[in-house]
């Protein structure tokens, strides 16, 4: 068993809903899908997605780390950060059961 904490890395855009550029997201992704993949490979990813919040596009990676600090050197590898800001958050886990793998090809290390 992984005997790091887990954070939650929450990223969200700094532009609204109404003036977001979808180009400028899409142009990243396959970047964040390497850093993902990077994450993964190293032991560091539980889960990710995207989505949004009220007026904003978001996303959510949940990832092991050794202390807050660890978690911001992670977290800055993300290249969404361009376009946005990633809060992190210390999430002390009383249940998951994260079985979710129905899209894990497009992080696939293979």
């Amino acid at each position: 068993m992984f005997m790091a904490d887990i954070y939650a890395l929450i990223w969200k855009s700094e532009k609204p809903d109404e003036t977001f550029i979808q180009e400028e997201f899409t142009n990243r992704v396959p970047r964040l899908m390497e850093w993902l993949k990077k994450l993964k490979t190293e032991g560091h990813l539980i889960a990710c997605g995207g989505g949004g919040f009220e007026s904003h596009s978001g996303g959510l990676t949940l990832i092991y780390a050794d202390s807050p600090e660890h978690a911001q050197e992670l977290s800055n590898g993300s290249p969404m950060n361009e376009i946005g800001k990633t809060e992190i958050m210390f999430w002390d886990v009383y249940y998951g059961n994260l079985v979710q793998l129905s899209n894990e090809s497009k992080i696939s290390t293979q």
